[in-house]
């Protein structure tokens, strides 16, 4: 009897708690995306799906690549006019200007204790393919965390976002 009570109990309160307003809930989830009353409209997109995780393959590659100190191959990553905006406010265009940072950066740099915590591919509702990045690691003995916003044109990079805490 006291099980029945126990189990009577939890299914009432399972059923009671929290009001869910059924009618924006669809048995497909790509439609109660889009039927979602957002409090701020995006400028850019408010619906995301999961994208091609073979990006993210190729975003790790490049960041083995920079680890190693193999730097010869890493315009291959690149759009001709790749675009990164950098955590200090600058921006850098095109392939050369990117290259020439990275060489410039790993070239001079002690790098160390790098923890990967987030990568993973979206597609916006325009089509758009991107890598999300949270990671850190030591550079020159100070720890850094980041996050990285990195669009995909096929299978190169065409811009860069990048956020230092």
């Amino acid at each position: 009897m006291k099980k029945i009570f126990t189990l009577l109990v939890s299914i009432t309160i399972f059923s009671c708690s929290g009001e869910i307003n059924k009618s924006k809930i669809s048995s497909n989830s790509s439609t109660s995306l889009k039927e979602t009353k957002y409090v701020f409209q995006a400028t850019y997109s408010q619906d995301f799906s999961m994208g091609d995780q073979t990006l993210v393959v190729i975003f790790q590659s490049l960041l083995k690549n920079l680890q190693e100190g193999k730097l010869d191959n890493i315009s291959n990553y690149f759009t001709e006019d790749v675009v990164w905006s950098l955590p200090d406010g600058g921006r850098l265009e095109g392939r050369e200007n990117v290259i020439k940072f990275l060489i410039d950066f790993w070239s001079s740099s002690i790098v160390e204790n790098y923890n990967s915590a987030v990568h993973f591919a979206v597609k916006s509702n325009q089509g758009d393919q991107w890598v999300l990045v949270w990671d850190s690691q030591s550079v020159n003995g100070e720890l850094v965390s980041y996050q990285e916003a990195v669009q995909f044109e096929g299978d190169k990079i065409v811009f860069l976002n990048t956020f230092i805490k």
